[in-house]
């Protein structure tokens, strides 16, 4: 059955049609064999009567005469007009062989066989050194000149059989093998707008929406099936834009919630951080009490590691640089904060100063924010090499030699909701590229392979980082 199972519906179909025509062909054989062997039977065994009966009737007078040279040519004679017969022989009225035509002595077995017999003719089926044998009895003149034995051969009857099986095997074959090609021939007819409707769900279901839809010019169920299949896809592929727009709309906002946190930080918060130093520092400079003087300044540290660090978080919400100077600058300050603050030697090769496009730009950078964060936190990795080339479309590796991501990893991610991954992916989604994970092992246990459409869209040529 597991066998039966993985066959495709042309080949099943094939097989259910093929098995039922070849049991009613072993059916029918067997019932046209059984039939054909009672009718044949009783056909010889009427043949056998005849023969007994035109004995009979011309051996009358020979009998009566006593001749018994006439009665040897007359059964001989028989035999050899029909070749179905096996034997002749003649009795009196007191059982005794008169003639017979047997070569080499009569089977004395064979006298015995009905009896005193009667005045009606008897058949009987005897298996016999010569085979399976229909003995016919048929009193002459009812018995008062003797009777005559004769022995109809099934032999003939078996061979007629067999050539008749053969015949019918032969034609079964010949009817199975042509049903055979032409079931499997409409199968495949059949079946081929189901293989256009699996391949059209199997791009659907990785995500990939062709615009076009199915049409087959009939409105059985395979026709309702493509017109259910064209409105979901037509729904999925609006879902998936509205999805798009939703999630390109919040990350919008996100972006802009962060340069406006970002601005507030450094404008407000920073100059009032900045004004409260100045005043805490003349504070310190006009008291004459050393312990307050010492507070004081203590204060005013605190306050500057505080404005550092805002000033940090601010870079972190909306870097500068990105906007002054381009995405190479951003990664090689963004570069330079993580190996200043993690333990992790990280490589970067970036052959792009300036990506086209702010959206594009803070994608990519965002992208190599979130894979160092992950990096730091979870994989616990001690080298990472972030390369960045763009000719017909931007490439993007960053690689690690952490702990690795595998499946189960990234489902424990998804329960605790460590979504860093995930929102890679968005990202990557919403600029229409394509996002691969790997490794290189030994040397990198991770390898993200993120493509972004460039200026000329996504290619297959290779790249400077691979």
């Amino acid at each position: 059955m597991r066998y039966f199972a993985k066959l495709r519906i042309a080949s099943k179909l094939t097989v259910i049609v093929m098995g039922i025509v070849l049991l009613f062909a072993i059916l029918s054989g067997a019932l046209m064999l059984v039939t054909l062997t009672d009718i044949m039977r009783a056909s010889l065994e009427r043949r056998g009567l005849s023969v007994a009966a035109e004995v009979a009737e011309l051996s009358s007078d020979a009998l009566q005469t006593g001749n018994l040279f006439a009665l040897e040519e007359l059964i001989h004679t028989e035999k050899r007009n029909n070749d179905f017969v096996s034997y002749i022989f003649l009795l009196d009225t007191d059982e005794r062989v008169m003639a017979h035509t047997f070569s080499k002595g009569m089977p004395l077995h064979l006298r015995e066989l009905h009896g005193e017999g009667g005045e009606e003719p008897e058949v009987l089926r005897v298996n016999t050194s010569l085979g399976q044998i229909q003995d016919v009895r048929w009193p002459i003149e009812g018995g008062a000149l003797g009777a005559v034995r004769v022995g109809v051969s099934e032999d003939a009857l078996r061979e007629l059989l067999v050539s008749n099986v053969l015949k019918m095997v032969g034609i079964t074959l010949v009817i199975l093998l042509l049903a055979a090609i032409l079931i499997f021939r409409l199968s495949k007819i059949l079946t081929r707008p189901l293989h256009h409707l699996m391949e059209r769900a199997e791009h659907i279901s990785k995500g990939h929406f062709s615009g076009r839809a199915i049409t087959f010019p009939t409105t059985d169920e395979i026709g309702r099936l493509a017109n259910a299949m064209n409105d979901m896809e037509r729904h999925l592929r609006e879902g998936a834009q509205e999805r798009s727009r939703l999630l390109r709309h919040i990350m919008t906002a996100q972006e802009e919630e962060r340069k406006r946190i970002a601005m507030e930080l450094h404008d407000e918060s920073g100059q009032t951080l900045t004004a409260l130093l100045f005043s805490l520092r003349a504070l310190a400079n006009e008291t004459d009490d050393e312990n307050m003087q010492k507070a004081l300044l203590a204060i005013r540290d605190e306050t500057a590691d505080t404005l550092a660090r805002l000033r940090s978080l601010a870079v972190e919400l909306r870097p500068p640089a990105l906007d002054e100077l381009g995405i190479a600058a951003a990664l090689e300050k963004l570069v330079a904060d993580y190996r200043r603050k993690h333990a992790v030697d990280i490589e970067l090769s970036c052959t792009i100063e300036v990506i086209p496009g702010d959206v594009e730009s803070l994608a990519v950078y965002r992208i190599v924010q979130e894979c160092l964060t992950n990096i730091v936190r979870h994989s616990h990795a001690t080298r990472a090499q972030i390369c960045l080339t763009a000719e017909e479309r931007i490439v993007l590796y960053v690689k690690d030699n952490g702990d690795g991501i595998t499946p189960e990893r990234i489902r424990a991610a998804r329960r605790e909701n460590h979504m860093g991954i995930y929102g890679i992916v968005e990202r990557v989604r919403l600029l229409a590229g394509r996002m691969e994970l790997s490794a290189e092992l030994p040397e990198w246990t991770t390898v993200y392979r993120i493509e972004l459409r460039g200026r000329g869209g996504l290619t297959d040529e290779s790249d400077d980082c691979g």
